[in-house]
Formats: C-alpha cells, structure tokens, sequence
C-alpha cells in the first residue's frame, strides 16, 4: 500500500491499517500521531470511539512516550463540547494508565478534578452545565477502570448530588450503569460510613426505581409536531396516521406549506399516489423542491424510479438514494460508477452516508428487491467513515461468504468491536476444525 493508502486505512479504522504500520512503523509515525490527535470517528454515539484501535497502532511503537505526551496536550487543550472528542482522549490516555503508565493517568486526574471544581460552581441549568456534566462523565468513565477510582468518583459525584439539586441519578447513569457489577456491590458495604457514597447510591436506586415504575406502563405521547421525528414516528409507532398527514400536503396550497408537510414522509413512506410528489421534484420552490427529492427516497415504484435516472447528471447526491431504493437487477452496474464517484468526507457533501445507508437498507426483509446487489457491499465496506456502516456491510459479506483470508486476518484488529470479535469467532472454529491459527 501507499502511504495515502495507509491514511485512508486508518481513517476508517481498517485493520490492514494497523498491519502496514506494524510492518513498518517508522515508515508511518507520522500518521499515527495525526490519528492519536484527533476524533477520527463519524458518528461515535453509534460508533463509540477509535481508542482501542490507536492504541494499537501506538504499541507498534517501543517507546510511546511522544504518542502519549500529544493526547495529554490535546485533552488539556480541548475546550468543553459535547463531549465526544474528550471521550476518545481520556479513553486513549486510561490505555495508558491500565499499562501502568502513572503521568496518563495523572493527566486524567488533573482534568478530572478541574470539570468537578467547575461543575461545582454551576447554579443553572443550560448548556454550560449539560457540557460540564458530560465532559466530567466521560473522564469518571475512563479513569474508573480500578475499584479503588471508581470509590473516589462515587464519593466525589455522591458528595456533589448532596449541594446540587440540579444534579440526580440521570446525570450519571452511564458511568454507574457500565461499571462491573462487584464494584459497586463492594462499594455498597462501605456507603453506611460515608455520607457521601449514601448519597451515591440513593440517587442511583431512585433512577432504577423510576425505571421499573415505568418499565410496564404503555405511554401514550402526543406525536411530535413535525420533522424528521414526526416521520420516525409515523413509521414505527402510527402508520396508521400516514394518510391524514398525506391529505394535509395535498390540501396545502402555499410551497413552504406544502414542503413542511412533506418531511412528514423523510422517513415513513408517502402512502398515496407519488404524482404530486413527482411534480413538486421539479418545482422552482427549493425547499419544496428539495423535500420532494427526500420523500421519494422512501417511495418504491417505477415512475420514480424513472426520474432518479433522468435526473441523475444534475443531481447525484439527491438522485442517488432514489435509484438505490428503486432498484432493480439491472441498476447494479449503473449504480457502481456513481457510488465510486461519491467523495467520502466528515461533511457528507455528497450525501454519501445516507447513499450508503440505502445501500445496506436493500437487504432487510421489506426492501422490496429479491435479489439486493452483494457486489455493492464491498464497495461500502471499503469507503465508508462510519464502522457501524462496515459492521453491517461486513455481516452481509459473511453470510454470502464473501470474506477472503486476507480480509478475515485485518479484521482481527479493526476499530469495530463487533467485526473484531466476528473475527475471533471465525479463526476459533478454524482452529476447533484442525486448520490451524492464522499467520499474523
């Protein structure tokens, strides 16, 4: 491989990423600094982020002390946000605290105690608390891979529920709720001395009593007003409400009007005749124009199948789902050159990720295709940002059979739990069956 080959490898976290830097890291350090400094991950509330993976590729290194010194200075750098880009470096750096490296984990700590000072001097709600919340979160998290932090954390968070009525159980259930269970069985036996752990784990039964009180009750709650919100729930929760919402964009007159109904159908399927649709496409309105095109994309039937194709050199990027959700045996090798054409970046400009998505929506049961297109399958594997995207273009592939050795062997070491552990399963039976290990 080239080295733009490498980058684009570990860019997406493929394993053969990780095996050309181990072949010759000095070749590569470079890249693997560009990665450790930065998020790499496309959507890591799906995807959770690429620590693991980096990690990895920094322990191809002897001496991992430069790797480790940039994510402390991006941790320290970094300014509060959501919190994802202090999920991957907090989690980098506690791979280097649980090897024992005491500067990592002193880093985390020192970060650690400056969101709880500043959490502390919070006393309203709004962003500034939501981000100081999740940001202290996410370093408890990566610091509480030892019993003994997690006491100091719950201690810590116990003693702030106790000044803090803005704060409750919710606030910190992801970090309760992913510890081992005998960590806080352990820590229950010390909470009657401590005030503070009281406090901890009062707040966390009230979160567990509130959702057993409403584990079994039926919620009934008004639709949402509008939006691609109000689509998910005319899909999954009401479909039977689809035709009123269709009958009030056939009764709106006015193109802003007309295009706000519309995105009731972004991703419930319009369930009348698409002709209005169609012709709203091609309207001069944009926004009409454009939440047309985003509706069709969910309709399956000839003529707009017809339009994608004639509209295709104008408009890919809108295009392209159409055609993908229309598609017949014929399309496979029509489709191929437009979807390698797609430019692949974080800004989906090309609407890449929504392409690819349709793509992978062809193999469920109610697609409507008999035969779905396996050979567009490697094609997403190979480009897209996203690891749940590879996830499940990687599960169509084992079930067609379609994953040569070489691929099994990067796969090991992918940045996508669930493809890593598919292979293990994989070289285990291989194994179990007399055929050896693999040559890594």
């Amino acid at each position: 491989m080239t080295k733009k080959d490498v980058k684009y490898a570990i860019q997406r976290g493929l394993g053969r990423g990780y095996l050309a830097v181990r072949e010759d890291p000095e070749r590569y350090r470079d890249l693997v600094l560009w990665a450790c400094g930065r998020n790499l991950a496309f959507d890591p509330q799906c995807e959770g982020t690429r620590a693991w993976y980096d990690y990895q590729l920094i322990l191809c290194y002897p001496d991992q002390t430069e790797f480790r010194d940039l994510v402390m200075d991006r941790l320290q750098a970094k300014k509060p946000d959501r919190a994802w880009d202090y999920a991957h470096f907090s989690e980098l750096l506690s791979y280097f605290a649980m090897d024992g490296d005491r500067t990592a984990e002193d880093a985390l700590w020192a970060k650690y105690r400056e969101f709880l000072a500043r959490i502390r001097g919070i006393r309203r709600r709004g962003r500034p608390l939501r981000q100081t919340r999740e940001c202290l979160e996410v370093l408890g998290l990566s610091l509480s891979w030892r019993a003994e932090n997690y006491a100091a954390i719950a201690a810590d968070l116990g003693a702030l529920f106790r000044k803090n009525t803005l704060l409750d159980g919710w606030a910190f259930a992801w970090l309760y709720g992913s510890r081992p269970e005998s960590y806080n069985r352990q820590l229950r036996k010390r909470a009657a001395n401590s005030p503070d752990l009281t406090a901890w784990f009062a707040a966390m039964d009230a979160l567990e009593e509130e959702k057993t009180s409403v584990a079994g009750i039926p919620r009934e709650s008004p639709p949402p007003t509008g939006g691609r919100r109000l689509s998910v729930y005319l899909k999954w929760k009401k479909p039977e409400l689809a035709p009123s919402y269709a009958e009030a964009y056939l009764e709106a007159s006015d193109p802003s009007a007309r295009a706000e109904a519309l995105e009731a159908f972004f991703v419930c399927p319009y369930p009348f005749d698409p002709a209005p649709i169609l012709k709203d496409a091609e309207s001069e309105h944009p926004a009409l124009r454009a939440a047309a095109r985003n509706a069709l994309a969910e309709i399956r039937d000839p003529r707009v199948r017809r339009f994608a194709w004639d509209h295709m050199e104008d408009a890919p990027a809108e295009m392209l789902p159409i055609a993908v959700k229309n598609y017949l045996p014929k399309d496979d090798t029509l489709l191929r050159p437009w979807l390698q054409r797609l430019s692949v970046d974080y800004a989906c400009k090309s609407n890449w990720h929504t392409i690819h998505t349709a793509v992978l929506r062809l193999f469920v049961r109610d697609s409507g295709v008999d035969a779905p297109p396996k050979s567009l399958l490697p094609l997403v594997y190979e480009t897209t940002l996203c690891s749940y995207c590879r996830e499940r273009a990687a599960w169509r592939m084992r079930r067609y059979r379609m994953i040569a050795p070489e691929l099994w062997e990067e796969q090991q070491y992918d940045a996508n739990d669930e493809i890593r552990h598919a292979a293990e399963v994989h070289f285990r039976r291989q194994t179990s069956a007399g055929k050896g290990t693999p040559d890594v």
